[in-house]
């Protein structure tokens, strides 16, 4: 149980979607540095009953960057406007 704790001990504030096969898990999380970090997880279960997990850092100074991306990318699919900023 300890090990778990301590796991869990830079997370800040958590949220995660998915089914038994795939999840993905956005977690707000405080480095050593205390710097502050969106660490987003994808964990899906391979062939051999077996979870590979790969990750994504973004880092505070970042974020704003990312949401308005993340933003004008879902915007112009949304109207169908997709391939609009090449």
């Amino acid at each position: 149980m300890e090990n778990r704790k301590n796991l869990f001990r830079n997370v800040l504030d958590s949220e995660m979607f998915g089914d038994e096969n795939k999840q993905y898990y956005f977690d707000i999380k405080k480095g050593k540095n205390d710097a502050v970090f969106l660490q987003i997880t994808n964990r899906n279960l391979t062939v051999a009953d077996a979870y590979k997990r790969t990750h994504i850092i973004l880092f505070e100074d970042d974020l704003a960057f990312f949401v308005e991306a993340l933003t004008m990318l879902l915007g112009r699919h949304a109207t169908g406007n997709l391939g609009a900023s090449c």
